[in-house]
């Protein structure tokens, strides 16, 4: 029997565009969207950031192709088999994504420093094993306010794999409230918590913004700024009064307009931090 062709959309982009195509590649039906650029091991192209689409069956991968138009430099591939999928194993190596904290894979072994907490899972193929600077700024300000001991619940929009939940749960903060509109990304979540030993104090739902009606003092959203900005009194209507709300998934040069949308929903900026192209936000709600 022969294996099965499965069907990519390419697309060369560069920083600046990338969020919008991926919203759009997202919206075409693309079951994921890999991001490759500087700071990744599989490097973007020479523009800068490559998207790597990949779709259930190749009419709707054509569809979206031709959805994208002639001004967007974009192709058609296919790869044979299944174990692409999971090829990204073999590059996935321990990381620390902030001070104290390293995310281990499960498949390998890791001797910890002194004073280092692990959070050993497998992500799957869901979004989120730590190696991004969008992930690894916003569980920097995760950390920081959990270690603070103002909080006592973390709502994580747009949770992928889990990992900012994670963090807070592994300093000791006694619950959290994830959501994800990708139902790979939601179960992947619910194995880890159970592997970690935190099942018990995560909530975790496939779902928008609408989700999770609950309010708390500590909100994370690690998205796009294509997702954030025109979902703005989404999100920070999260916020309970004197609480915080923490953004990334946003390049530097999206700063003032996320600034602007949050600062519009009664929202005061608190904090910006940056590696490379990308930065987080940390709003507070007076």
């Amino acid at each position: 029997m022969s294996e099965p062709n499965f069907p990519l959309v390419i697309v060369e982009t560069d920083p600046a565009e990338a969020d919008a195509l991926l919203g759009r590649l997202s919206m075409s039906g693309a079951e994921c969207v890999e991001t490759r650029d500087a700071t990744t091991l599989t490097k973007g192209g020479p523009r800068g950031v490559t998207l790597v689409a990949s779709f259930s069956d190749e009419a709707l991968a054509r569809e979206a192709l031709a959805d994208l138009g002639p001004s967007v430099e974009a192709r058609l591939e296919f790869v044979v088999g299944d174990a692409w999928r999971d090829g990204w194993k073999e590059h996935w190596k321990p990381t620390r994504i902030t001070s104290s904290v390293v995310v281990v894979p499960s498949w390998t072994e890791y001797e910890p420093l002194p004073g280092d907490l692990l959070l050993r899972f497998d992500p799957g193929r869901a979004f989120g094993t730590g190696q991004h600077p969008s992930t690894t700024l916003a569980a920097q300000m995760v950390e920081r306010q959990t270690l603070s001991g103002r909080h006592k619940l973390l709502l994580d929009l747009g949770c992928g794999s889990g990992i900012l939940a994670f963090v807070a749960l592994l300093h000791g903060l006694p619950g959290a409230i994830a959501c994800d509109i990708d139902q790979e990304s939601v179960e992947s979540a619910v194995e880890n918590a159970a592997m970690l030993g935190f099942a018990e104090r995560i909530d975790l739902r496939v779902g928008g913004f609408d989700a999770v009606p609950e309010t708390s003092s500590l909100v994370a959203a690690n998205i796009e700024a294509g997702v954030l900005v025109p979902n703005a009194a989404a999100v920070a209507s999260k916020v309970a009064p004197g609480g915080v709300l923490i953004l990334s998934g946003i390049l530097a040069t999206q700063r003032a307009m996320l600034t602007d949308a949050y600062v519009a929903q009664g929202m005061t900026l608190a904090d910006v931090a940056g590696e490379g192209d990308w930065i987080a936000m940390e709003f507070h709600r007076p």
